[in-house]
């Protein structure tokens, strides 16, 4: 927690940036210096899709593209690329001590009604302060949904040491044109932030479309 400086001056307020804010923002600080990330954003049509599923339907997406795209699965360290079998989607939930990034581990092999209840214990213990270490390490890859309280579109940063970050954004009513005509569907900006030094654009794009395709067709999931 931030707390207040006794060095102040008539006129300002100074908090000093202690606790779980000190954490958070040494490593976006991390991020921000030590990782070259690009983005790639795509519209994704959620018409179909349910809402209120779609961190899970999200988080098993990226499972299923895991093995296909195992540099977006992987860390950085030092001159290697540390690709892992197993994809660890880090979840991003705000809560009254500051932002929270339980993992949910082998995401690959639950279903979605398995995952859709880890997502939902997780974000319980986050916001009730009861995470273990063991729920927040462990991490291959982040995944950022800030749903109705977030802007229609966002840049996130990748979490140090990994490679690539997730940002499912506000859906909103939206005219698209579909076979000719234009019609009314519920649309999402996907970002997919990746590390540019281990992941090529063209590469990042072909991603980032295959996930959208997942997330439309998500009843097949």
């Amino acid at each position: 927690m931030a707390e207040p400086n006794s060095s102040s001056t008539p006129g300002e307020r100074r908090v000093r940036i202690s606790g779980i804010r000190k954490i958070i923002a040494d490593r976006m600080a991390l991020s921000h210096t030590q990782i070259p990330g690009v983005h790639v954003v795509e519209e994704c049509d959620l018409t179909n899709v349910d809402l209120s599923k779609i961190v899970a339907i999200t988080s098993a997406s990226i499972g299923l593209l895991a093995a296909k795209y195992p540099y977006f699965n992987a860390h950085v360290i030092e001159s290697e690329i540390v690709c892992f079998d197993e994809c660890n989607v880090a979840i991003a939930v705000d809560t009254p001590r500051g932002l929270m990034v339980p993992v949910i581990r082998n995401v690959g092999n639950l279903d979605l009604k398995e995952i859709d209840a880890e997502v939902r214990r997780l974000a319980i213990l986050a916001r009730e302060g009861r995470l273990t270490s063991a729920d927040i390490t462990g991490a291959t890859i982040t995944l950022t949904s800030p749903g109705k309280r977030g802007g229609v579109l966002a840049t996130p940063l990748i979490s140090h040491p990994q490679t690539a970050i997730v940002g499912v954004h506000r859906a909103v009513p939206r005219a698209v044109i579909r076979s000719g005509e234009m019609v009314i569907r519920t649309i999402s900006n996907v970002t997919v932030t990746f590390d540019h030094r281990v992941i090529d654009g063209a590469t990042a794009g072909d991603y980032t479309i295959e996930l959208c395709r997942l997330l439309e067709s998500s009843a097949q999931i």
